[in-house]
């Protein structure tokens, strides 16, 4: 059982259809919005991230079942385990998650935590959600047939909004991050702003497809409007548009 508390999600498909090409572009926007990323990639059982000739490999190649490389900048740890594959969960504590606000899984399709699909119906494959419960999006080429959030490769604005939402709300047990997480959305109503206010109180949703949504809102007058949970920033501008995509924070 994986602990509630580690926040993981999961990008699985079959081969081919490219999830290290979506992760490769997806990883700046969410470390430009302050995450701390890990990654955990299932791979070929036979590779090898070490080079041959390289002090390293040649103190495997004596016998070392545990290598670790170190630096100034950076150590990797490498393990034999030829008698048997490690656990999911054993990998999963492999990380310090004292330093980490998210860990994307690449992978892994047949263990029990969050998982965003992807899929081209190109390849002729049959599609993964509907015979595995945590699968909770979808990002595909073409829509498909299902109430699940749906994204395409290149909306990757909106896929890390879907992900952004997705994370803890309390975090008191954890450094906060620097810089604040901030979030887009869509503008659904005109916002005036004619005191040239840097903030606005806002109340943030998600539509059908899991695209994020933002409209004004007050705590004062909540039979009128809903009441705020993110705080829309504005720079002192008289007013926001209907359908302008905005920068918000969630408020705690």
């Amino acid at each position: 059982m994986i602990p509630a508390q580690r926040p993981l999600l999961g990008f699985v498909a079959w081969s081919g259809t490219g999830k290290t090409t979506l992760l490769e572009r997806l990883i700046p926007l969410l470390t430009r919005r302050g995450l701390r990323l890990g990654v955990l990639k299932h791979t070929h059982h036979d590779f090898d991230m070490d080079q041959p000739g390289k002090d390293s490999y040649r103190l495997r190649q004596a016998g070392a079942l545990q290598v670790m490389a170190a630096s100034s900048l950076r150590h990797a740890l490498i393990c034999e385990t030829p008698e048997q594959e490690p656990s999911f969960e054993a990998l999963l504590a492999r990380f310090d998650w004292e330093r980490l606000d998210l860990l994307l899984v690449e992978g892994f399709k047949h263990h029990h935590f969050p998982k965003i699909e992807l899929h081209r119906r190109a390849l002729g494959r049959p599609l993964l959600f509907p015979s595995d419960p945590d699968i909770v999006a979808l990002i595909s080429n073409e829509p498909e047939a299902t109430t699940l959030p749906q994204f395409r490769f290149e909306a990757l604005d909106a896929i890390a909004d879907f992900l952004c939402a997705r994370l803890p709300r309390d975090t008191s047990s954890q450094p906060p991050l620097s810089p604040p997480l901030r979030l887009f959305a869509l503008a659904l109503e005109a916002m005036p702003n004619p005191a040239g206010e840097a903030c606005l109180p806002g109340h943030l949703s998600q539509d059908a497809n899991g695209c994020l949504q933002v409209r004004p809102a007050s705590a004062f007058m909540p039979s009128a409007l809903p009441s705020a949970n993110c705080v829309i920033e504005n720079p002192a501008r008289s007013a926001i548009i209907p359908g302008e995509r905005v920068r918000i924070r969630l408020l705690p």
